[in-house]
């Protein structure tokens, strides 16, 4: 990037967040590991480089796991209150948590839930474990997340940056989406985000029963980062055995539940 184009992401940082946010320079200068910024009133803990502050933006700027139709949002309220008043927990995965961004998100959107926060990268996931300690239940689960328990392998991704996940027979252990949802005491599912790098494909293969207890599903595909992998065939066809309604926004396909769920 050049200077011109930092300086100009700077000044963009800065008007939509306020001249704090530039704190996420700090860690050059102090060798700290990260430094606390705010986003939409939201503290919360990056390392310098772009992409904890990319991870922030996607959330907090741009909103992409916001509902826009009102709609939308009476459906998913009125599942998160049904869910409130039979006196248990909205249970949230965030699969491929990353630095916990939406986390945080969703957490400020949905504040009587419990959030299990699933990351693999263990640099990632120290960021996390920071970041879950900002607001109350919030759990990281330093685990891959799948199809069936096993282990995976950590590697850099195709394109150098993204980090992705392999089976193996040793290795990190892998959460099915069932041991998530169940991992917190008295708690319903409600909302499934799934940002797992073309582990998706993987993930929807098979066992996917939860998919009809949730109100709303976020899925980012990466079928443009593995062309001819069909990373997101088997969430194509598992997301159509249930009744939800595809929305678009970005990069993220929203499925929000047709109809009430009581």
């Amino acid at each position: 990037m050049s200077f011109f184009r930092r300086l100009q992401v700077n000044l963009d940082d800065v008007r939509r967040y306020g001249p704090q946010f530039l704190k996420r320079h700090l860690p050059r200068i102090t060798g700290a590991e990260t430094a606390v910024i705010r986003a939409a009133a939201q503290a919360m803990h990056v390392r310098a480089g772009e992409s904890d502050t990319a991870a922030v933006r996607g959330v907090f700027g741009t909103r992409q796991y916001e509902l826009v139709l009102p709609e939308l949002k009476r459906r998913v309220n009125d599942r998160y209150e049904s869910i409130l008043s039979s006196g248990r927990t909205p249970v949230i995965v965030d699969a491929g948590a990353n630095i916990g961004a939406a986390s945080l998100w969703f957490k400020a959107n949905y504040p009587r839930s419990a959030v299990v926060a699933v990351e693999p990268e263990p640099g990632n996931f120290g960021v996390l474990s920071k970041n879950a300690a900002l607001a109350e239940s919030i759990f990281p689960i330093h685990a891959a997340i799948g199809s069936e328990p096993g282990f995976v392998t950590i590697q850099a991704g195709d394109l150098g940056w993204a980090t992705r996940v392999e089976r193996a027979s040793t290795g990190l252990p892998i959460v099915t989406m069932q041991q998530a949802f169940a991992s917190v005491p008295n708690g319903d599912p409600f909302i499934a985000k799934v940002d797992i790098e073309g582990f998706e494909q993987e993930l929807f293969s098979k066992n996917t029963e939860w998919l009809a207890d949730l109100a709303m599903v976020h899925i980012e595909p990466h079928d443009w980062m593995l062309p001819g992998k069909g990373t997101s065939l088997s969430f194509q066809k598992a997301m159509a055995n249930y009744d939800f309604e595809l929305f678009l926004g970005g990069e993220i396909l929203t499925y929000v539940r047709h109809g009430s769920m009581g």
